[in-house]
């Protein structure tokens, strides 16, 4: 519902791309102009939750995607959205997320349902990215929470 109600949003100026970090890492939509929001809606739909979370690979080439389609004095975004930890692989998020803020590239952490003992890995994630964690719990939140967090974070308050 959150990244749904982001694509709605979306600019023909901007660009969205989208990784899913299941087993594996996988870009499931390309880089992709705003003006497509139904292509975009269409594969946000299609998402399923399966397997182990590949967090560190899904960031990986989240920031590879990111850095290709970076634009200067814009808002170049990882949103990672999470229903737990990342258990697979040994990737430093971290350190990713303190390499690429200082390129311009921030990562913000959605935790979807997940268990408190799990916030604080997810919010020192997003500290060091220089975004921002959200909790969501309901569906309601699922629909207001990502945007609030892009505007909140965005350079051109929308």
């Amino acid at each position: 519902a959150s990244m749904i109600e982001l694509a709605k949003i979306l600019r023909p100026v901007d660009k969205i791309t989208v990784v899913s970090y299941a087993t594996k890492a996988n870009v499931i939509l390309e880089t992709t102009s705003g003006e497509d929001i139904d292509s975009v809606i269409s594969v946000i739909e299609g998402l399923k939750a399966k397997g182990v979370t590949a967090g560190g690979k899904g960031m990986e080439k989240a920031y590879a995607k990111a850095c290709n389609a970076f634009i200067a004095n814009g808002n170049n975004q990882i949103i990672m959205a999470t229903d737990g930890l990342f258990n697979s692989g040994d990737e430093d998020v971290y350190k990713l997320a303190r390499k690429y803020s200082k390129k311009d590239v921030k990562v913000s952490v959605v935790g979807i349902k997940n268990q408190t003992s799990h916030e604080k890995y997810m919010k020192d994630l997003a500290k060091d990215g220089k975004g921002s964690y959200a909790n969501v719990k309901t569906y309601n939140q699922a629909k207001e929470t990502l945007v609030e967090e892009i505007k909140s974070q965005s350079k051109i308050k929308k």
